[in-house]
């Protein structure tokens, strides 16, 4: 255990993962922090300032100023001639910010600086290290090493010491790490550890110190899936974590202001990590291969149809969950950070078309609840004007592919979501299996309103003409949210919704429109707009939960940035986008 703690140490990076765990882990272990690491502005050396026991002291009270540095450090690391070099850092530490930013209630402490680093000082400058101590240490300024080693027994010491070190939660840690090539296996065992380590999450510094060994064990599992080359697997438990931390931080109550801001720093490190991990993953490993004609179909590997539908749709939905979250979060931003977001949905959007255009297996969903995707997928598309032509496109193929397969039965969508049952009856091509199959469908009801949005009335009234005669045993139906999905879609998808029927229509002259049968059941079952991660704008968080656990869009979500960018497009009395 120690070993992996060590080896991940060592790989961090001093921004954004060693300047971020450090705080968490002294504030765990009892110390104030003072002083919070910053992007930007002058820290006259010092990174993280805090109170507590010196622990070379007999641990006595004392103000630690933390300078950190990544890794090992050795010559070049000591002095280099950069101010961010550690003897110019140690030095503003004693001559800038000791005598002019302690407050006066400190003053009176010993004061110990502390070069913190996940990996330790190399023999070739320890010599130089110890000339520096012995030339500035005075009976109130001591100097200390804290290198990975003491990082890493402090960690297991503190906050992985009370739940991680028992048999069961050790062994499934140690699994999800050893096991990070073997994405599948190394997933169930991070899942099985943070359902135990955030059950019944409570308000409370138990909860908060619950989540923060998420949140290491996260960095580790991360960490150790970048060093193989592996995204698979972390990026699967980023989303989880950060499904666990939403449920924890929207169950703390406002009035516990501490523990209300702790949940939601931690919630903002999850999403922070899923969107490093999303980029890495997305845009720097399947975004070059995009374009390629078969590219990505070919890298799974499988002479099976149904493999390469499943791994495809899989890629495609997690490329479009990223680009919906980076839109979200443009939004809500302003200036360079807000271009800075749009321009990686942009980019995210390319690579999804890219894409469809060269795999045509993502026109033809093998699985009735691709719908998740699907759907995602349109909603990132109309998040962008230039984009909407593509809407209409795709739908009409997917219709297509939709209608070929229920017509010839080969390759159709079924309402199965387990493997093994999709793979043993691909060649059963009998009326009981076809009934049995697509008795129920969230797909078909989702593409027919979005052809008639686009008014695609060739396809619109083939699919309708195979629905009426192929599938006449088929109930449509959408899954509306009740007053109990706020509570369970977060951890574990189960009793999420409430399952509506959609009335089978026939396009006829006079019919009743499916868009206004939808509109109808949207206005009976308004228990949506009350939840928690609407009413914080993190619409994307929702659409996350929907995918991880396989949980069909409610119709509330179908073509919802459709109603905000039509007023830009042409649009008649119905608010319908006129391709």
């Amino acid at each position: 255990m120690k070993l992996l703690v060590r080896q991940y140490l060592q790989s961090m990076k001093e921004r954004g993962e060693l300047d971020v765990l450090l705080p968490h882990l002294l504030s765990e272990l009892g110390y104030e922090i003072l002083h919070h690491p910053k992007i930007g502005g002058r820290q006259a050396g010092v990174d993280i300032a805090a109170v507590g026991p010196d622990p070379d002291a007999d641990g006595k009270k004392s103000l630690l100023l933390f300078v950190i540095k990544s890794g090992d450090i050795g010559r070049r690391d000591w002095a280099d001639g950069a101010l961010q070099a550690v003897r110019p850092s140690l030095e503003e530490v004693i001559y800038d910010y000791i005598p002019n930013r302690i407050s006066d209630q400190y003053r009176r402490l010993p004061i110990v600086v502390c070069v913190c680093m996940g990996g330790e000082i190399q023999e070739g400058i320890r010599a130089l290290w110890r000339g520096f101590v012995k030339r500035h240490k005075t009976n109130g300024l001591n100097f200390r090493e804290w290198n990975g080693d003491r990082l890493a027994n402090l960690i297991l010491l503190g906050p992985l010491k009370q739940e991680l070190l028992n048999v069961d939660h050790r062994s499934h840690f140690q699994k999800a790490i050893a096991l990070v090539s073997e994405p599948e296996a190394s997933y169930h065992n991070f899942r099985v550890l943070l359902n135990a380590l955030t059950k019944d999450i409570s308000a409370d510094k138990k909860g908060t110190t619950r989540l923060r060994q998420m949140m290491i064990c996260l960095w580790i599992l991360v960490g150790n899936g970048v060093d193989a080359g592996n995204l698979d697997a972390p990026y699967r438990a980023c989303e989880l974590a950060m499904l666990h931390a939403w449920d924890a931080f929207q169950r703390c109550p406002k009035s516990k202001k501490a523990r209300y801001a702790e949940h939601q720093e931690i919630f903002d490190h999850a999403l922070s990590l899923y969107l490093e991990v999303g980029d890495k993953f997305i845009v720097e490993k399947i975004g070059p291969h995009a374009k390629k004609r078969h590219a990505l179909s070919s890298a799974v590997r499988s002479r099976s149809a149904l493999d390469v539908n499943l791994a495809l749709f899989e890629t495609l939905g997690r490329t479009v969950l990223l680009g919906l979250w980076h839109h979200n979060i443009g939004c809500a931003s302003d200036g360079d950070k807000q271009s800075e977001h749009f321009n990686k949905r942009d980019r995210i959007i390319e690579i999804a078309v890219s894409m469809v255009n060269a795999n045509p297996t993502l026109r033809a969903p093998m699985r009735d609840d691709y719908q998740i995707e699907i759907g995602m997928f349109v909603l990132l598309l109309l998040t962008k004007r230039e984009a909407h032509p593509s809407v209409d496109t795709y739908l009409r193929q997917v219709a297509e592919r939709l209608c070929y397969g229920y017509v010839r039965r080969s390759n159709w969508a079924k309402y199965y979501q387990d493997y093994q049952r999709l793979a043993n009856h691909l060649d059963d091509h009998s009326d009981a299996h076809f009934e049995h199959s697509t008795s129920g469908s969230v797909l078909v009801p989702f593409i027919l309103l979005g052809l008639e949005l686009t008014r695609s009335e060739k396809e619109l009234k083939m699919l309708w003409d195979i629905v009426r005669r192929k599938l006449p045993h088929m109930t449509q139906q959408v899954l509306v949210p009740n007053e109990r999905t706020d509570n369970a879609i977060w951890r574990g998808g189960e009793g999420v919704g409430t399952c509506i029927p959609v009335p089978s229509l026939t396009p006829k002259e006079n019919s009743t429109s499916l868009l206004a049968d939808i509109e109808k059941i949207i206005s009976k079952h308004p228990q949506i707009m009350s939840m928690k991660v609407l009413k914080h704008n993190l619409l994307p968080l929702l659409l996350t939960a929907c995918r991880h656990h396989r949980i069909p869009l409610p119709p509330h979500l179908w073509f919802k940035v459709w109603e905000k960018t039509s007023s830009s497009n042409n649009t008649n009395s119905q608010g319908r986008v006129t391709p």
